[in-house]
């Protein structure tokens, strides 16, 4: 009875070896719950500031005032002195020459740009002419000459405009006496005389400043003067006159 069992338990398979337990899972990580800390509120933020008054816009007007330059201050200079120097065109058939004038002037104070001045001339002129002549009784003298010095003693005005770019133009006169010193010969007589004679004088200027106290110009004016030859050297003329193209510089001091 017992050798059946054995034998069945010889023949019988081993059994197979119990698996090892399956390792237990992990435990989860515990979770850890940090207290909320309530933030303190935020300080409020000021509120912000009013807007400045916006600044009325200069008119057009406005600006073109502030950006004019202001006009001239400059005072007028109370004397003027004017220097010539100019080319004498006689009138009579006569040679072309030079001559000079010297003018000092008071400077009169008018209203907006005009301006005057009241002062005396003086100066030189020269004449000289070889011509022909013709007298109803002695006849032809085709070599009849005339030289004549002249200095003026004059009266003289100005008047004018002057703009702001210191441009002036206007007029000019002059009067009184003229010392004269003539030499003339005609049909062989020779005559040598010193008088004073009536002169004047009108024309026009134009002048430019340059600095406070200079202006430089032109001017064109008839002279005239006259001296009586009939009796000294007759058929000749005395007519000086002559047309005066110059260069004017001005000194302004005062």
């Amino acid at each position: 009875m017992w050798l059946p069992l054995a034998l069945a338990l010889a023949v019988a398979p081993p059994k197979a070896a119990p698996k090892p337990p399956a390792p237990a899972p992990a435990a989860p990580a515990p979770t850890i719950v940090e207290p909320v800390v309530a933030e303190p509120p935020a300080a409020p933020s000021p509120p912000p500031p009013p807007p400045a008054p916006a600044l009325p816009m200069p008119s057009t007007e406005a600006t073109a005032t502030v950006a004019a330059p202001p006009p001239s201050t400059r005072a007028l200079s109370p004397w003027d002195v004017a220097l010539q120097l100019g080319l004498d065109v006689p009138g009579a058939p006569r040679l072309p020459m030079a001559s000079t004038r010297v003018d000092v002037a008071m400077q009169l104070s008018l209203p907006s740009q005009a301006f005057a001045s009241v002062g005396a001339r003086t100066g030189y002129s020269y004449v000289a002419g070889d011509v022909s002549v013709v007298d109803p009784v002695l006849g032809v003298d085709e070599h009849a000459l005339l030289m004549a010095h002249r200095v003026p003693v004059r009266l003289v005005g100005r008047a004018g405009l002057r703009g702001d770019d210191g441009l002036a133009v206007g007029v000019l006169a002059s009067g009184g006496a003229d010392v004269a010193l003539v030499q003339a010969q005609s049909f062989g007589r020779v005559a040598q005389t010193t008088s004073f004679v009536p002169g004047g004088s009108v024309g026009a200027f134009v002048t430019r400043n340059f600095g406070d106290t200079m202006q430089l110009g032109v001017v064109g004016e008839w002279d005239s003067a006259t001296v009586d030859l009939a009796a000294a050297a007759p058929g000749l003329s005395g007519d000086l006159s002559a047309l005066r193209l110059a260069l004017d510089l001005h000194f302004n001091f005062g």
